[in-house]
């Protein structure tokens, strides 16, 4: 681990402060790869595994989606890209692996008052049904840590743990063991969430609605800070 990188468990999603608080609104420069961490690692990965594990990365203003920004990277040829924000702060174009070795320059333009970050969510690559069996669940989330473990490299011996999984979109949810009883799914930032440890005789997740995605999660966030 360098002088510049520390770890900091406690966010469900990655943390990246990009920076320093200013007062005015400006034009803000750096390396691409310091907003997407990690992201030449995933690329780097066989396919099947990509295809697995989708990585998301969202810029966040106060903890919240920035108003206003622009934002666009420009290569060593001199060729700008400009990148959507969608209203929920996702990055909806992503950096190919050269850009990233190359370290193209990203730009942002529009009010940051309160600084920008950029948090990096982990979501499952198939889509969760309105039921589903609890160990295939359980065995998602081992397979989400290991490939995690195996992005972060050199650093992966203190990559977050996820030891969660959440459903958004899916309103409540239960687990119905083995001999019929059932129990509510505890809410994680108010999504239904299964712990496979804390609800290990859990054999079927019913929820309340089919939910849109499975987010990875530590007890409360889970994540890595650089700066």
């Amino acid at each position: 681990m360098t002088v510049s990188r520390r770890v900091l468990f406690f966010a469900p999603l990655l943390t990246v402060p990009l920076f320093a608080q200013q007062a005015v609104a400006a034009t803000r420069e750096t390396d691409v790869s310091k907003v997407f961490v990690f992201l030449d690692n995933f690329l780097r990965m066989t396919p099947a595994e990509r295809a697995r594990l989708k990585v998301d990365f969202y810029l966040t203003q106060n903890g919240n989606p920035p108003k206003g920004v622009r934002a666009w990277w420009i290569d060593k040829d001199g060729t700008r890209t400009d990148v959507p924000i969608a209203a929920d702060g996702r990055f909806e174009k992503e950096p190919n692996l050269k850009q990233l070795v190359d370290k193209s320059k990203m730009v942002f333009e529009g009010p940051n008052a309160g600084g920008f970050s950029v948090r990096i969510g982990l979501v499952w690559g198939s889509k969760p049904a309105i039921e589903m069996d609890a160990k295939q669940v359980a065995n998602y989330l081992n397979d989400a840590n290991a490939i995690v473990k195996k992005a972060a490299g050199k650093f992966g011996m203190v990559a977050p743990r996820m030891v969660q999984v959440a459903f958004p979109g899916g309103g409540s949810g239960t687990a119905v063991m083995a001999d019929g009883k059932t129990a509510p799914l505890p809410m994680f930032k108010g999504s239904p969430a299964f712990n496979p440890t804390a609800q290990a005789s859990a054999a079927r997740l019913r929820f309340a609605k089919a939910p849109w995605r499975m987010e990875f999660a530590g007890p409360k966030h889970a994540g890595v800070v650089f700066g």
